[in-house]
């Protein structure tokens, strides 16, 4: 030590010395004798994320397409048995999915009744798109008495509708069948069918039976039993002597599924708060709260 150098001097302003303390958890601070006035920074925990958005709903399968039919101008002789009608769809709601909500914010630490805020909350993640609907398959088409045949084969709709069978001799077409949610419409290899075709599963409807010669109209195809599944299309029409026939409507096609919502945001981390010349009591204890993940440190100068 050097000569005139006092105690007070070699530690500073005063007898005690500067010094800090930390806290990552709650605890009770103790104030060193000696000790008036101190200062802290700190920082609460960080904030809570935000809530992923809601699945937009399934769109609806597509309807079944009517079979072919023939089409008397009062012009030529016979009277065509009837066509089936397409089968439908059952509806969905249709929307896109609500946003997530919000988290909360991070939990604040404190001592001296002073507080120290939490990070900032998440933002909520956005709401899914409504999936988009499935499409009609085309229709069986007509042909005017005495002109012919149309006779197709009618497509399905997309994706997954059987398409239409053509209609022979004395027999129109079979329609074909509506998508289920998993699998396609049936759809065997094209030729000459009457027979309505199975729809997929689960779900899509099957088409309908075409027209037979001379007394058996055709019929229509079957409604979709579930949301995103698809109407079988109708049963082809016939007219003889004629020999015309018409193919069978397509089946319709599925509907999509939904998207997905968003994922929310994180949270952020909290930002220190710092706070100089706190009075406090010499030798006094004082709780300190600490939230998870934050910290409160505590220091002060010689004195």
């Amino acid at each position: 030590m050097a000569i005139g150098t006092g105690k007070a001097g070699l530690l500073g302003a005063g007898l005690v010395p500067g010094g800090t303390e930390t806290f990552n958890a709650s605890g009770t601070f103790v104030v060193p004798v000696g000790v008036s006035t101190v200062s802290t920074t700190g920082t609460g925990g960080a904030g809570n994320a935000g809530n992923a958005g809601n699945p937009g709903s399934c769109g609806h399968g597509g309807g079944g397409s009517p079979g072919g039919r023939i089409v008397n101008p009062n012009f030529a002789p016979g009277t065509p048995l009837n066509y089936g009608g397409g089968g439908g769809f059952p509806t969905g709601p249709g929307l896109s999915g609500n946003p997530g909500n919000a988290g909360s914010a991070g939990a604040s630490s404190s001592v001296f009744c002073l507080t120290f805020p939490g990070g900032a909350a998440g933002n909520g993640g956005a709401g899914g798109n409504v999936g988009a609907n499935g499409n009609q398959g085309s229709g069986g088409g007509f042909v005017y008495v005495g002109c012919g045949d149309y006779n197709g084969p009618a497509t399905g709709g997309n994706p997954g509708g059987g398409f239409g069978m053509s209609g022979g001799n004395n027999a129109g077409g079979g329609g074909g069948g509506g998508a289920g949610t998993s699998n396609a419409g049936q759809a065997p290899s094209q030729g000459t069918d009457r027979s309505g075709q199975d729809g997929g599963n689960p779900g899509g409807g099957r088409g309908g039976d075409g027209a037979l010669w001379p007394s058996t109209n055709a019929t229509n195809g079957a409604s979709a039993t579930v949301l995103r599944a698809a109407g079988g299309g109708g049963g082809g029409t016939v007219l003889t002597p004629n020999s015309q026939n018409a193919s069978g409507g397509g089946g319709g096609g599925r509907g999509a599924v939904g998207n997905p919502g968003s994922s929310g945001n994180p949270g952020s981390a909290s930002n220190p708060t710092s706070y100089n010349c706190q009075s406090v009591s010499p030798g006094a204890s004082y709780p300190v709260t600490v939230a998870s993940g934050g910290q409160v440190n505590i220091s002060w100068n010689p004195q």
